[in-house]
């Protein structure tokens, strides 16, 4: 990379930061040394790498205003969400490729190495990261999936709209493959436009497990919250390609029971010093 690229680069960083400042999530503290939407590469062995981003340090309002198109109850209060500290998120839904490298296998349906896994249950998605840590032992790092909160902070990257890319259907069409326009199949991951931090699919494709129980929200505010202490499902958040837009916005929960496997729902992982 010349020294105009990396300018650029550099100015797109602070650019990044700087808007989730004024949108109320300030980017990563001086200890962390990382600016939004950084890059980094874990080599997972035979050709496959896993994509990350750094998610900073900073604040947001979770759940979605009463005014908004599509709103659901169970989408609850807006309310303050806090994160002391930073954390690297996949910059794409786990592929077939991944999972097959670190697993040994593919149950996907609709076969393709750079598409998103699916029919994999939450037990599942624990045994892939379980093996993945293995092989993440000598670098210092943790995986795990993303709590419910992390995800919508990582989704929203400092908007407030309905989707990371706008309010309208048409503003969904530019982020994420969804009932209107993916022809009732998946699609390889990253062909559609990230948001701010440089996260790609989190509208559509695959809905993704997050690793908490489904339930209320807490009315407490607590930094980096990890949902309730017990329940029956586990949340799936993001919505997928069989899913109307409303299903598809960055403040749309649902949930299903940990051994539930269906053709729409993959993951996306979380990693962080040990």
């Amino acid at each position: 990379m010349n020294a105009k690229h990396w300018m650029a680069g550099a100015w797109a960083a602070v650019a990044v930061a700087a808007a989730a400042v004024s949108a109320g999530a300030p980017a990563a503290g001086p200890a962390e040394n990382h600016q939004a939407g950084d890059a980094r590469v874990v080599d997972l062995g035979g050709g496959v790498r896993l994509d990350l981003v750094w998610i900073p340090a900073g604040e947001f309002m979770m759940s979605s205003p009463h005014s908004e198109e599509g709103r659901q109850v169970a989408e609850g209060q807006r309310h303050r969400v806090t994160f002391p500290q930073g954390f690297w998120l996949g910059k794409y839904e786990v592929t077939q490729a991944q999972w097959a490298q670190v697993m040994g296998s593919n149950p996907s349906n609709v076969k393709g190495a750079q598409l998103p896994v699916e029919q994999v249950n939450w037990d599942d998605c624990q045994e892939f990261i379980k093996a993945l840590n293995l092989k993440l032992e000598t670098r210092n790092l943790k995986a795990s999936l993303p709590t419910e909160a992390q995800w919508e902070y990582a989704c929203r990257a400092g908007t407030t709209n309905r989707f990371y890319t706008g309010g309208t259907d048409a503003d969904l069409a530019r982020a994420g493959w969804f009932a209107d326009n993916s022809g009732k199949t998946t699609h390889a991951v990253g062909r559609k436009e990230a948001n701010a931090w440089g996260l790609c699919d989190m509208h559509g494709n695959v809905w993704e497990w997050c690793q908490d129980w489904y339930g209320p929200y807490s009315r407490e505010v607590a930094p980096d919250p990890a949902g309730p202490e017990t329940g029956s499902d586990r949340v799936v958040r993001g919505g997928s390609w069989g899913d109307k837009a409303d299903v598809c916005r960055s403040a749309y929960r649902f949930s299903y029971p940990p051994g539930y496997r269906v053709i729409t729902i993959g993951l996306r992982v979380v990693l962080r010093p040990r």
